[in-house]
């Protein structure tokens, strides 16, 4: 027989359950971007675009006004899914277009400066996928041509939900060793499409770095990097970036070594930490007593039985991230109020690293 206790929590479970689903769908239209009011373009249909950044568009109910592309013709298709979007070959109708607010560019790496270069000159608020130019002499024109409208580059990284716990845990840590290992990559430049990815990564979590040494190992199947760079918060890092291995899967992990304990960041999968265990009169107690080992996980994007827009690979990745902030920085509605406007200046430190790698 039920007590009183558990037929007044009979009757209340139901209603509180209840009110919890009702917050989580206000949590999730609560988005101002669902709101977003200005107008948008986009440059480019390849597959990375088509996979990542349309359906991202498509979510939020983005207006795209005009959608451009080189020479091929995808107005059939894409048409259902943006009505009364502008299908054009002419970036030109993008430039003298004063009701475009913000451009989205995700074309070929080696067009990424030449239509950088003019969105900016025309003043144009630009979303660009990495790489937004090829060497740091274009970084630096492409820095001084419009410093007061918006430009994030496509550095998913820095987006990545993980960076919560990644960046309080890493902070002040004496070294790390970070793996970046694909398969070869023949059909672009590996340091601009893939080590930019790491290079980058590493400046966000520790700050800017030189290189100490470094070792180039090419053949006719890929490239290793192997270096050792210092940042400028003392922290010392190795890095080992590599097409040498494959892409099924593709590696990466950093090992991050703080007063704490052990560190791992595992992109895009988990944040763990081994404490480090405790001393005796500077003895390590592990070394005195038999102890459990332990692993505390902060993050993790692993599999789950209950789906969740948190899950997604879009999200987990840092795809929705860069793009929300993007918008949200163009709509000015406040949500990415604390995010820099123009990443290019902090590209600076990680051009200057590929240009002395590609030297060597």
């Amino acid at each position: 027989m039920l007590n009183l206790w558990d037929k007044q929590t009979s009757f209340m479970l139901p209603a509180l359950l209840k009110k919890y689903n009702e917050l989580r769908k206000e949590k999730f239209f609560r988005s101002p971007l669902f709101g977003s009011q200005k107008k948008y373009a986009f440059i480019g249909v390849g597959t990375h675009s088509l996979s990542n950044f349309y359906p991202l568009l498509r979510h939020f109910n983005i207006s795209l006004k005009y959608i451009c592309t080189k020479s091929s013709d995808w107005s059939s298709r894409m048409s259902p899914l943006f009505p009364g979007c502008t299908f054009t070959h002419r970036i030109e109708d993008i430039l003298n277009d004063q009701d475009v607010s913000g451009v989205f560019v995700c074309a070929s790496p080696a067009a990424h400066y030449g239509l950088l270069a003019s969105l900016l000159k025309a003043g144009k608020n630009v979303f660009i996928d990495k790489p937004p130019c090829s060497d740091l002499s274009q970084l630096q024109e492409l820095i001084r041509l419009n410093t007061d409208v918006i430009c994030k580059v496509g550095l998913q990284r820095r987006h990545w939900p993980g960076n919560r716990y990644a960046q309080g845990k890493s902070r002040g840590a004496a070294g790390y060793i970070y793996q970046f290992h694909t398969g070869p990559y023949p059909q672009g430049d590996p340091f601009t499409e893939l080590f930019i990815h790491p290079l980058d990564y590493c400046r966000f979590l520790f700050g800017d770095y030189t290189i100490s040494s470094f070792s180039n190992q090419k053949d006719q199947t890929g490239i290793t990097i192997q270096m050792h760079v210092t940042h400028a918060g003392g922290t010392s890092g190795l890095l080992q970036l590599s097409t040498h291995y494959s892409w099924n899967p593709a590696f990466e992990s950093i090992s991050v070594n703080t007063k704490k304990g052990a560190l791992l960041i595992q992109y895009p999968g988990n944040v763990t930490e081994k404490p480090l265990p405790r001393r005796l009169l500077n003895i390590p107690s592990e070394r005195l007593l038999r102890q459990p080992a332990i692993t505390k996980e902060y993050y993790s994007a692993g599999p789950t039985m209950t789906p969740a827009m948190d899950l997604n690979t879009l999200v987990t990745q840092g795809f929705y991230d860069e793009v929300s902030t993007f918008v949200s920085l163009v709509e000015g509605n406040g949500h990415a109020a604390s995010q820099p406007k123009n990443d290019l200046p902090s590209l600076v430190n990680v051009y200057q690293t590929m240009e002395t790698l590609r030297a060597g």
